[in-house]
């Protein structure tokens, strides 16, 4: 398996009763695939259907990126800081993986927000984003505030009541 395109992880064995057994990774195109063959009679035929499995495996599905790591995907309101408002931002990359030659899939997003707790540093992930196809759940990114937002003090807290009073924001 060694000179197999992408394999990076393998565990043979062999006993009498069990055959001969392999158990392999490998990754292409940022998809790993996961192949276990098991009670073949020789090492050759293992590793034959082993190439075999992994073939299929890559031709057969692919990894979709649908939005990258930092991606802003909502703005929601903060109640009392220093921000009015803070974006929330994909922590890790959102990937599906679906089926070759299928087409161009149309996911559907559904937020799920915790309430916002100031003070709150960057970096901290407050709700996922689950992603839908044809009202089905497939996978889900959590989301993460993208700047600090502190907590009004006092002062300021009256401040913005007052602006707000005097606007009519009320």
């Amino acid at each position: 398996m060694h000179f197999y395109e992408g394999a990076d992880g393998l565990k043979t064995g062999h006993t009498d009763a069990a055959g001969y057994c392999l158990a392999a990774t490998a990754k292409r195109n940022g998809l790993r695939l996961i192949g276990i063959v098991l009670g073949e009679k020789d090492a050759s035929t293992r590793n034959n259907e082993m190439m075999q499995l992994l073939d299929y495996g890559f031709n057969t599905v692919k990894l979709n990126k649908l939005k990258e790591k930092g991606t802003v995907l909502k703005t929601v309101e903060v109640n009392k800081g220093s921000k009015d408002k803070v974006n929330l931002v994909l922590k890790n990359d959102l990937k599906v993986i679906e089926e070759n030659g299928n087409g161009k899939r149309k996911y559907s997003f559904k937020y799920d927000i915790n309430e916002i707790v100031l003070p709150i540093k960057k970096g901290t992930c407050v709700g996922k984003v689950n992603v839908m196809y044809k009202d089905k759940f497939v996978t889900s990114g959590e989301l993460c505030v993208d700047e600090d937002v502190d907590k009004l003090n006092l002062f300021e807290l009256y401040y913005s009541e007052f602006i707000n009073l005097v606007c009519g924001n009320y």
